[in-house]
């Protein structure tokens, strides 16, 4: 690969701009990450945010990750990246408890109490109407996930616009204080009188 065409790889453009991100938001780019790839590790309430590239087959994705643990909620929240659920398609949980999201995201979840709680905090549901690209917000058990491996991606299957990094990053964040907040509620519990 000549000189100019190593400039202008689009490695190269993602690197760059991982980069620049990771300095933005008080992150550390690592050129061979425990992944084996470049990552940013980026502290944020006690937890370490890492972003990724994971690559399934031929296919890249970006990820942004963090350990969190979470036995109870599970879920992943599909988002559309600006564009409308059709109607037909439109999940009936969100119609009813949140129609602002039912026309941009789509749901899968273990516990409706505990996604209502969490889907109930303004700043998270404002940074998912707003993620300017297709995304899935997952929960399992020891983690928290975001990626774009809803529908499609841009840039060879990685996120490499910074603005889009930062977005994500917000939602991550926002992901996280609910996920806190929903922890820290202590279990109602019902006193019966002896």
């Amino acid at each position: 690969m000549g000189l100019i065409e190593s400039a202008l790889h689009p490695d190269r453009k993602r690197q760059g701009n991982w980069q620049r991100f990771s300095r933005e938001v008080g992150g550390t780019y690592i050129f061979e990450g425990p992944s084996g790839g470049d990552e940013i590790h980026i502290p944020f309430m006690g937890h370490r945010l890492t972003v990724r590239t994971q690559t399934e087959g031929r296919a890249k994705r970006t990820v942004m990750s963090a350990e969190f643990s979470n036995d109870d909620l599970q879920f992943k929240i599909f988002g559309w990246g600006g564009r409308k659920v059709p109607e037909v398609d439109r999940d009936p949980y969100l119609n009813s408890e949140f129609p602002d999201l039912a026309s941009r995201v789509k749901v899968e979840f273990n516990d409706a109490k505990k996604l209502t709680s969490f889907l109930a905090n303004a700043g998270l549901r404002e940074s998912v109407l707003e993620a300017p690209a297709y995304f899935t917000l997952e929960a399992r058990p020891a983690s928290l996930s975001l990626d774009n491996r809803a529908h499609g991606s841009t840039d060879y299957g990685q996120i490499t616009d910074v603005d889009k990094l930062h977005a994500a990053f917000d939602l991550m964040k926002c992901a996280l204080h609910g996920l806190e907040a929903i922890e820290s509620v202590p279990e109602q519990r019902l006193l019966v009188a002896a």
